[in-house]
Formats: C-alpha cells, structure tokens, sequence
C-alpha cells in the first residue's frame, strides 16, 4: 500500500474515514498503519468542514509523504470533485496536468457531455481539468465547457480559467511570464467584455457587467500579495518542476521586446527578425523573473494585434491589464478567478515562443492559491449552480431600485473629469486621509468653497483612491439640471445598490430588505437609509473589512430641494452610530444656507470642517500654477509650438488673474486648446482682456466668460449677422443652462425645433464652456455650474447681451415641450397593438425609436418647466386643449418610460398651480384626473 497516496480528499468520501493507529494520537507515517472502513461521514457541510480543520495538520504532512502521480491511480466518485480548471489550449492543458500531486482514473464518460477530463489532486483539493476542442476558441466556446462541466461534475464549488493572455505595457509594467489576475477594479469585477454592446447610428455602446471572482478568491489573494511569487516555495518548485520538460523552460524563450505602439511588425517571419531595433522600448532592469499584478482583464471574440486599439481601449475602460478571448463567457455562469500567463504584447509582434513558459507561470501560480485555500473553506462554500442561482436571485432582486446612473465618481459621463496632479492639494489630501484612519474621527468630513475653488476635483481624488483600496461604499455627485442628479428621489436607492456591488458580503441583507418591503423604493429617505444602508453596514461582522467603508458626497449644493438637503444631512450624521466598519462621510458643496443650517444641528464633535476658499493663496496659487505649467505644456507639445511656451512670466500673469479659482484657470486652457493653430491667439486675448487691475474672484470669472462668449461673435460679421448669432446663442444657451436633465444636439435641435447643423455651428466656439460631444448622441453639459449663474444673473452677464432670464427661458422650454408632445403622442405608441404588455418586456430599440430622447424629456418635464416659469394657466390655453387631446396618450408614454409615479406627482404639482376661480373647467379637469389617478379601480375619464 505504499504507493498509494492519501489526502483529505479521501476524509470526504461518503463511505469511508481514516482510522486512526494504536500506536498513538496521531496518524502514522507509516501508511500500512492507515486502513479505510465503510463508515459514512456527515454529509452536513458545517460537521464535515469541523472534520477537516481537525486533520488538516495530520494530512497536510501525509500528501507530503505521499509519492507523486503514483502508478495506483485512484477512482473518485463526481461529487469529490470541488475544483473545476478550465484552458483554452493544449500548451495550457499539458501545464495544468504538471500541477497535479496525484493523477486520478478516469470516470464513465457521459453521452450528454462532449468534453474530456483530466481529473487528479492539487493539495487537499480534488481538481477537475477541461480544455476547449480544438480550434475552438472565444467566450461561446468557453461557456459551453463550463455549462457541461457543472452538468457533469454539479459538486463543483469554484473555477479557474488558466491560460495565456496578451498584456498591456502603458496599464502596468507587464512583462513576458508575468502573470496577471482577475481582481475588482475601478467600475469592472475583474473581466470585461469590451465588444459585447449595441451599435447606434453615432457609437458603439458597451452593456452588461461580468460578475466578481468568488470571495473565497478574493480573500486570498492578500496572502499571496504579502510575499513576493518567487520567495514561496510552493511557486519555485512548481516552475522547477515545469523546466524539467524542456518546452517550459525559460531559456527556450527568446528576448522580451516589447515595441513602440505606433510601429507594426515588418513583413517576414513571426521571430520579429526583421523588425527594426530602435523601436524597442528601454525599460528599467528588474530583478524578479515573474511579477503578478491584479486588476481588470479584456475578453473578446477576436484575437487583439493592434497595440494602438488596445493602449486606447485600456484608457477607455478605466486600465486594462491583459487581452484574451475566453473568460467574459464564463464570469456570469461559472464563477472563477481568471489567472493570465503573459505571452506576448497584444500587438502585431506576435509570436509562439513565450506560450509555452507563459502558460506555466500561470498554472504554478493557479495551484499556488489553491495551496492558500483550506479544503474546509471550499466545502463551505455553494456549489457553482448553487452560487449562479443565489447571484442571479440577488441582482434580480437589486434591480427593483431605482438608480441615478451618472451618480458615481466614475460613470460613464464623468470619465474625462480631472483628479488632482501630483504635488497638488497635498495637505489637504493628507488631512483628509489621516481624518479617515483615525479611530476616534467625527463620521462626516465637510469641504466647503465657493464656486470654480476645485471641491469636485478633490472629491473625484479622494473616491478614486479608496476604490482601488476597495474601501469606497459608493459615490454620490449632484448636479443642478443633471435629471436623476439633480434631486435626492434616488440619492439613498443608489447609494445603496454601489454598496451592494462593492461589498458583496452586504448584497444579501439588502436585498433581503428590499424583499421584505417591495414598496421600499417610495418609503421616505430616512426609512430607505435605515433599511437599505445603516442596518445592512451594522450587521457587517469580522475583520475581513476594511476599518472604514467611504461614502464620498459632491456638490450638495446642487441639489435642488432644501428639504431633501437637511433630511440628507441629517441621515448622514447618523453614521456616527457605526462602530465596526464605520462609514465616513466625505462630503463638498458650498457654503449655502441650508447646508450650514444642517450641520448648526449637528453636534461639533461629530463632523470636520475645512474651508477650501480660507487655505493660504500661496499655496492655492502653487497647485493653480502647477495644474497652468501642466496643461499648458500639453498644448504646446500638441500643437507644436516652441519648448518652454509660453514661459513662465505668462504662466504667473495667468496665475494672479486667476484670483485662487481652478475654474478660471480651466476654462482658460480649454479656451487656448479649442483655438488649435490659433492657441498663441487666444492666450494673448486672455491676457488682454485681463490687463487691468486684478479684481475680486467672481470678476475674474466674469471675464473670463465674457471672453469667450465674445470670441464667438467674429468681429467680421454685419451688425445683422451679429444680431443673428446672438440671438441664436441667447436662446440655446438659455435653454442649455435651464433644462432638468442634459440632452444631445441631436436631441435638443429637435426639442427647439431647430436643424442641428444650426445648433452645432452656433457652439462651435464655445467648447471651452460647454462638453460639446464629437458624436451627436451623446448629452451637452456644462463644465461648471458656475456658468449658469453667470448666465442667469443680469449684473454679471448683462452687457454681453447673452443675460437670460430665468423664467422666460422655462416658459419657452414649456412651451416647446408640449409641441413635441403634440405632434408625436398618440394611441398605441409602440405600435404593438397589446395594450397589456409589460413596459419590461418591450426592447429598448422599439422604445428609443417610437419615444426617442426629446419625447421622453418632455414628457417628464413639462409641467416643471411651466410651473418654474410661473406660468399663468387659463381655460382653454395651450395646456388645456393638450389635456383633453393627448392626455391618454402622456398618460400611456410615461407607462412604457416606467415613469408613472413621476406623472402623477407632476400632475399634483399642476392642480397647484391652477386657480378655481381664474380657471374654473381647467381645474375640475385637473382635479378630477388626479381623483381617478389616485383611486385606480374607478373608470378612468
């Protein structure tokens, strides 16, 4: 019996268990002493895993004393099995094989099942090992093994997808033989499937999100981050053992090259003989062989060979580490952590040489982990078609909220925003970083400045490091007219679906809250905090967290009811309560009333306050010059101009008319790009306009503006085409600056009626004040807020001739909203001739084609506009007769927009804007709509 081994697997098969010797406690080392008797082990997963962790120790040295893939192979039932390894190719499948400690027999092959086994022990560990068919390859492929995999081995717990990958260079210092792993990064869980989307006529949109690697994964990973790969001894031996087999080894490799992106691979052989040495890139010396980094991987259906598509799709989806082709078909169905051998750069230098040693880093650090994982650990854990139903269940569940999807720092439209450079806001940076790890903190950091002082930027910086230390909760950035972030209706649903997503221990108890009370979503703010945030963050227990979880809060401010702004404050406060993790509250805004109220309520040891406006002007003019010298170079480097432009006299001029705003020192160097060839131009403009005595803050932003809604206006033109231009200029911008939620060109030319070559040619210039999109689809927004009060207040923008007044411009959006309606509302909208459908059921093409973006917006907002424009309704005006025409028709609109609680909110906000005695007919109408509306058993109308 020597030459058979013995391991914990044997611990839980269901008819056998270890026999202890007579000769003492522990089991001998001889294993004559060691017999296996018909005796049922308790299939309870908490007795068996109290089983294991009993003879961990005494097994652990029995595999180590146990021969190697011995010639006794043994045969193991499918419900044994708890590790399922994945690969793509053979070079990947013969290095798994390497990593096993003892080779199994195979079991009876199932006709349902096209695939081939490879089954055997890694440690304590049984492990299941399935290659693609040849010449297979791609995300369906890999789903496919997965999918029958489960079918056949269903006692499978987690999974790994092990293989080759192409590493991206600009992301990291990836090399030849690094290994990279599938980690929670930024706003991806570790893979993301960068060609799965929809194309529309103006972009291609990315859909969907792949699920995170399991949290037994996660979990370990730290232990491995604390020690360097090649001072494990599990590692070394596992890479030793793979170099006996000469095509694993090192030295068969050839040189690391990596290529300047921009030079593609000269015609000829693979080898890149050919290929001219000067556009190598020098890198620095490193002392490690293989280096593991952590992080986003790209999968795709295509092999990616081009190195400027992939450095552009890296930036685009927030870093990417590596490129393959399988893992985006499996994170969603079978949940496992994918390790990535690095063979090559993912551009047009591909060559073979690496594969074999590549794929090899990549086993030996897969069967690495698997060493870290106790086999008690795994049995606890679901089954893979246990853990997929149980996440789909949740996400099911978590999808009930109602979300602001551009509420987080790191939403799509907020991608381009600016953090801190370095060397700047470094102690208020260390303030706020040391207000975090301190024990005895207050819960709630208030920053506060006035407009254009840089709190966004800072908050966007302090969000975006505590999400790669994977202590960020979730993110909220208010903004005025910005729709779902302009109000706090979705403020706490939205808090609460990011702190299900970034800690999955909290998803369960969410969403058993969200179970528990399926109306929770229209509950006030403060029943939504306590059942969706406060309660699921205190039933968080042990020391797997971090010590605090972030909530950072932007531009409270901008919110636009001052009610909701106190009760927000107020639910804030109460994190306070919050021993272990605790949340603190990072939160800007400006010194508003209503917001210095809030915290008057609040006791003084319970939140700090730093005023942004009251730091040194030294130092504020310091990180202004050094954020002028940075993007001024930029320019200079993109448009050519000379080495040292423009030179740091103009750069200090720039910084005293600044007058301590970052947003005048933005716009500035927006407005000196927007020029192109013409960029020493309008930096001369800039210091012209400014040559006079440097005024108050608020007056150099003034002038600012007001240069460059001068530029807009050639000096060429008649005083007829001036008068033209403006008047087009006043009336988009005074609708810009006033909508409720941003629209596209595209969108807006169709609200105001206006062809879109107009609206695009009158903004031309004006890039510097508005996020002007290159694709027509996608929403116009302001740079700051500041400009809207620029715009609306007469004594600030009055002589420009651009002063908009506030009022009038709702009246007119109001207007404008209700001909929109008219000419595209009618019966049976979506044309599918089934009026009981569920809006959920209808494909978003249809609804974005029979109600596009403009008609949606109307319908949401046209009763607000009219009642922020004090209009003064009357029988028989305009929004009468739109009533009794099409109000089935709005009324059924909002029903495929899932908008209906909007509707009838709006339409109590109509009854109150409505006088009996001026209007009599208008307000039964109105009255009895809102009857029939509320009370939904009677005949309606």
């Amino acid at each position: 019996m020597a030459s058979k081994g013995l391991g914990p697997d044997d611990l839980i098969q269901p008819s056998k268990r270890l026999k202890i010797s007579s000769s003492g406690d522990r089991a001998s080392s001889s294993s004559e002493d060691v017999t296996l008797e018909d005796i049922d082990v308790p299939s309870d997963k908490q007795q068996l895993a109290e089983k294991l962790s009993h003879t961990h120790t005494t097994s652990a040295r029995m595999l180590r004393e146990s021969p190697t893939q011995s010639n006794t192979r043994r045969q193991l039932k499918r419900e044994e099995y708890t590790i399922g390894w994945i690969c793509a190719l053979s070079i990947e499948l013969a290095a798994a094989k390497q990593m096993l400690d003892e080779v199994h027999q195979s079991l009876r092959s199932n006709a349902a099942d096209s695939n081939t086994y490879e089954l055997g022990r890694i440690g304590g560990h049984n492990v299941v090992i399935a290659c693609l068919p040849v010449g297979q390859m791609g995300t369906n492929a890999a789903a496919s093994v997965a999918t029958q995999m489960q079918l056949t081995f269903n006692s499978v717990r987690l999974g790994l997808m092990v293989g080759i990958g192409g590493g991206v260079p600009i992301t990291a210092d990836v090399r030849l033989g690094d290994v990279v792993v599938s980690q929670p990064f930024k706003d991806h869980g570790g893979v993301v499937q960068y060609d799965f989307g929809k194309t529309t006529p103006d972009k291609f949109e990315r859909t969907g999100f792949l699920n995170s690697p399991p949290q037994v994964f996660l979990k370990a990973i730290p232990s491995l981050k604390a020690s360097r790969l090649r001072e494990r001894v599990g590692f070394s031996h596992s890479l030793s053992k793979l170099a006996q087999d000469p095509i694993f080894a090192r030295d068969k490799t050839g040189p690391d090259h990596l290529y300047d992106a921009t030079y593609n691979h000269e015609e000829g052989p693979d080898d890149c003989q050919k290929c001219r040495k000067e556009y190598v890139v020098r890198r620095q010396p490193r002392s490690e062989d293989v280096v593991v980094h952590y992080g986003t991987i790209a999968s795709g259906n295509q092999v990616m060979r081009d190195a400027t598509i992939r450095d552009r799709l890296s930036v685009e989806l927030g870093g990417v580490l590596c490129f393959e082709m399988e893992a985006a078909g499996l994170m969603n169905s079978f949940p496992c952590l994918v390790v990535r051998g690095i063979c090559d750069y993912a551009d047009s230098h591909k060559n073979k040489s690496w594969q074999p040693y590549a794929a090899g880093t990549a086993a030996a650090f897969a069967k690495e982990i698997l060493s870290v994982l106790q086999p008690a650990e795994v049995a606890e854990t679901l089954t893979v078609v246990e853990a997929i139903k149980a996440v789909n269940d949740l996400n099911t569940v978590l999808k009930i909220l109602p979300t602001a999807e551009e509420a987080p720092f790191n939403a799509y439209r907020s991608q381009d925003a600016p953090t801190c450079l370095p060397d700047t806001r470094v102690n208020l940076l260390q303030e706020i970083h040391s207000w975090v790890d301190e024990e005895n903190s207050p819960s709630i950091f208030w920053l506060s400045g006035l407009a254009g002082t840089g709190k966004s930027t800072v908050a966007r910086t302090v969000a975006a490091r505590y999400s790669v230390k994977e202590s960020l909760g979730a993110s909220f950035f208010f903004s005025r007219g910005g729709g779902d972030v302009s109000h706090a209706g979705k403020f706490v649903t939205s808090i609460a679906v990011q702190l299900a997503d970034n800690v999955q221990a909290l998803k369960p108890t969410i969403c058993d809250a969200i179970t528990k009370r399926s109306n929770i979503a229209s509950l006030s703010l403060l029943d939504q905090w306590h059942h969706l945030v406060l309660g699921p963050l205190s039933k968080l227990k042990g020391n797997q967290f971090p010590f605090a979880f972030m909530l950072v809060v932007d531009a409270l401010d901008e919110c636009e009811d001052e009610n909701s702004i106190r009760i927000i404050l107020q639910l804030l406060a109460e994190a306070q309560s919050l021993k272990r993790p605790r949340l603190r509250v990072f939160l800007t805004s400006r010194p508003e009333v209503p917001i210095r109220h809030g915290f008057f309520k609040i006791p003084e040891d319970e939140h700090r306050d730093f005023v942004l406006h009251n730091i040194s002007p030294s130092i504020v003019d310091h990180d202004i010059r050094t954020f002028l010298r940075h993007q001024l170079a930029c320019i200079a480097h993109e448009y050519s101009l000379h080495a040292g432009w423009p030179g740091e006299q103009i750069i200090h001029r720039l910084v005293q008319h600044a007058s301590g705003l970052f947003i005048w020192a933005a716009t500035a160097c927006r407005f000196i790009h927007e020029g192109k060839r013409f960029a020493t131009k309008r930096l001369d403009t800039i210091l012209d306009q400014s040559r006079t005595v440097v005024n108050a803050p608020v007056k150099q932003l003034n002038e600012i503006y007001k240069a460059v809604l001068h530029h807009c206006i050639s000096p060429g033109y008649s005083d007829e085409e001036k008068d033209e231009i403006q008047s087009k200029l006043k009336g988009l911008l005074g609708s810009i600056v006033t909508l409720l939620s941003p629209l596209s060109t595209q969108s807006l030319s169709k609200l105001l009626n206006i062809p879109q070559d107009d609206v695009s040619q009158t903004m031309g210039d004006i890039h510097a004040i508005l996020d002007i999109p290159k694709e027509p689809g996608y929403a116009l927004r302001l740079h700051h807020p500041s400009f809207r009060d620029f715009l609306l207040d007469s004594k600030r923008s009055g002589d420009t001739g651009l002063w908009v007044d506030e009022k009038q411009a709702h009246q007119a959006l109001a207007t404008k909203c209700i001909q929109v309606m008219s000419k595209s509302l009618k019966q049976d909208l979506l044309e599918i001739g089934c009026p009981g459908a569920p809006a959920a059921e209808i494909e978003n093409d249809r609804l974005q084609r029979c109600l596009p973006a403009e008609v949606q917006y109307a319908c949401l907002y046209w009763i607000q506009h009219a009642q922020k424009g004090g209009s003064q309704l009357r029988d028989d005006d305009q929004v009468h007769r739109f009533l009794k025409e099409h109000l089935l028709h709005w009324l059924e609109a909002l029903g495929w927009m899932q908008k209906v609680s909007e509707g009838f909110h709006a339409i109590v906000s109509l009854e109150s804007m409505i006088s009996a005695q001026r209007c009599p007919r208008l307000s039964e109408f109105v009255h009895d709509m809102k009857l029939r509306w509320y009370f939904p058993r009677q005949q309606v109308l």
